[in-house]
């Protein structure tokens, strides 16, 4: 079987094992949590340890397989150092931006950081354990396998969109099982729906314009961060918040910094910084 040729076995494959992988990672740490008194921190940790040893088992197989696989979804090479330095401060920035303004506009006031040792050691290890479970994972699956095997049938906008409907796919299929092996409460609400298909789409071109799978993930990290313990003021421990502050009503921050400012205004400056690489490489096939 040509690995070069689009495959809807393969892509199904891909689905169903992130699918899995995620719901054995997740429902062993809630099984040790619940049952076992294991630390959440410890549990969440272990969680990760198991997603992403499942999803590095499976890589170097397909490397046996496809021995280009590393490279074909961005975890080798990067377009440039230069748009590499621009996909990481753009989060930041955007970050930044999005505090001051709040601040401004007062939609948020009474600001104080807490940068004490307890919240940076906590933000650190969720940062370690978000990797593991979260970032690292899902984006070798999601925007990486997954993408690329849509993109051998589909063009780019058309992949770009796929991979955030799947995206969104893979925790309902997680939910599900969960409602009928361990009968948990099925919820999905319209925002949750849309924050997903958002952050996809924002996630994907990260490593469009840099080249690279590596950006995804950071950004991936960063956006996690941000609403734990910025947006949402410390969604675990509200002592760990490293920014407090008083909302104008309940979930601004969320809203306004994490939803507007890091995902919709990473797109719209990504989707331009594509356009403007795109009419510049125009203008050079045609002088050549």
């Amino acid at each position: 079987m040509s690995s070069s040729k689009f495959r809807i076995s393969r892509l199904l494959l891909y689905f169903v094992l992130v699918s899995l992988f995620l719901f054995v990672s997740g429902n062993v740490g809630r099984y040790l949590i619940e049952t076992q008194d294991m630390d959440r921190q410890i549990a969440m940790l272990l969680q990760g340890v198991i997603f992403t040893g499942l999803t590095l088992v499976l890589l170097f197989v397909l490397k046996r397989i496809s021995p280009n696989i590393f490279t074909n979804i961005g975890v080798k090479g990067v377009n440039s150092l230069s748009k590499l330095i621009v996909g990481i401060a753009l989060p930041f920035t955007l970050l930044l931006s999005g505090i001051l303004t709040a601040y401004l506009f007062g939609g948020i006031e009474n600001v104080s950081l807490n940068l004490t040792a307890s919240v940076i050691i906590s933000i650190l290890i969720n940062s370690v354990t978000a990797f593991m479970y979260e970032a690292f994972p899902e984006e070798i699956f999601i925007r990486g396998l997954i993408f690329e095997e849509l993109h051998k049938k589909y063009r780019f906008i058309t992949s770009l969109v796929l991979q955030s409907f799947i995206f969104i796919c893979v925790p309902i299929t997680v939910m599900s099982l969960e409602s009928i092996f361990f009968s948990e409460p099925f919820a999905l609400t319209i925002d949750y729906f849309i924050l997903l298909f958002t952050f996809g789409i924002a996630l994907q071109l990260y490593k469009k314009y840099t080249g690279t799978i590596w950006m995804s993930i950071i950004f991936h990290i960063v956006y996690l961060e941000v609403a734990r313990y910025i947006s949402m003021g410390g969604v675990y421990e509200p002592d760990v918040a490293i920014l407090k502050f008083d909302e104008m009503f309940g979930g601004f921050m969320t809203l306004y910094l994490s939803f507007l400012f890091i995902v919709v205004f990473s797109i719209v400056a990504l989707s331009v910084l594509l356009i403007i690489d795109k009419r510049k490489n125009k203008s050079e096939n045609k002088e050549r």
